[in-house]
């Protein structure tokens, strides 16, 4: 017979509805019983498959329920991060970042190890404490978390950073008057901006343009023009083509135009030989 208890009566029963409900794919066996304070859930065989039962069970409590409050504990107690609000942002970050990491951004694959570690406490012992389990599996992946948390807190600044900059540009397009009234923008492999007549946007109309409207926003041109034509015009109107939608620099235009922009498919382009 194998045996998790808990101190907590509703850690207790989400285990029981996972390991019985979720996991398994064959017909267990089992119950939970409360005796002196704590939650028992017994299992009434003790095979390799049952014990890969449990471990899935404890891992998926531990992921739902007790990493991000390890992950809040380090920000509060070894970060100094106080506000609740900014705190969950973090932790919202952490599951994107761990789904998509930044090129170039290597993150300790904390998952994992709490993976390793929970099978292996599982298959030593038929009776496992979960809160004992859980206090040491926070010690054993603690170096790892804090690594973890302050490679977020860095993406973190980031993204802050980038929403400032955003939130600027957006107050300027939103505020600047300008003498186009309307700006296409074509992407297909790459993003082409295009004046209401359909002529092309290149660098030479952009420099003319800076030279009588000085930008103190913008000192040079890169190689890459990016989103610049956009906001160095700010057109009262930016009609885009496109059919890759999340493509980053048209979500980014839609994303400082607002109302402003509108988003159509590529077939839409009007001017048909540029």
């Amino acid at each position: 017979m194998a045996c998790v208890y808990f101190s907590n009566r509703k850690e207790a029963f989400i285990f029981y509805q996972i390991l019985f409900d979720s996991y398994s794919r064959r017909e267990l066996k089992g119950e939970i019983k409360e005796e002196k304070s704590k939650w028992y859930v017994y299992l009434n065989e003790n095979s390799i498959s049952s014990m890969t039962d449990i471990g899935q069970a404890i891992l998926d409590i531990l992921y739902k329920r007790k990493l991000n409050a390890w992950m809040e504990g380090v920000l509060r107690h070894r970060f100094y991060y106080d506000d609740a609000k900014e705190i969950e942002r973090m932790i919202r970050l952490s599951t994107k970042l761990k789904a998509d990491p930044p090129e170039g951004v290597t993150l300790p694959a904390i998952d994992q190890e709490i993976e390793r570690f929970v099978k292996r406490k599982v298959f030593e012992h038929a009776y496992s404490d979960f809160d004992e389990l859980s206090a040491s599996c926070l010690e054993y992946i603690y170096s790892d978390l804090l690594d973890f948390t302050g490679k977020l807190l860095d993406e973190y600044k980031l993204e802050e950073a980038h929403q400032m900059m955003v939130d600027s540009w957006r107050r300027r397009v939103k505020n600047k008057s300008s003498g186009v009234p309307l700006l296409h923008v074509k992407y297909d492999s790459e993003i082409k901006y295009y004046f209401p007549e359909g002529n092309t946007v290149g660098r030479a109309e952009l420099l003319n343009y800076l030279g009588s409207h000085p930008d103190p926003m913008i000192q040079n041109l890169p190689e890459d023009l990016g989103i610049l034509p956009a906001l160095i015009y700010s057109p009262e109107e930016l009609m885009i083509y496109s059919d890759q939608q999340g493509e980053a620099k048209l979500e980014l235009l839609m994303n400082i135009f607002e109302e402003k922009a509108v988003w159509k498919p590529l077939s839409f382009f009007p001017f048909l030989k540029a």
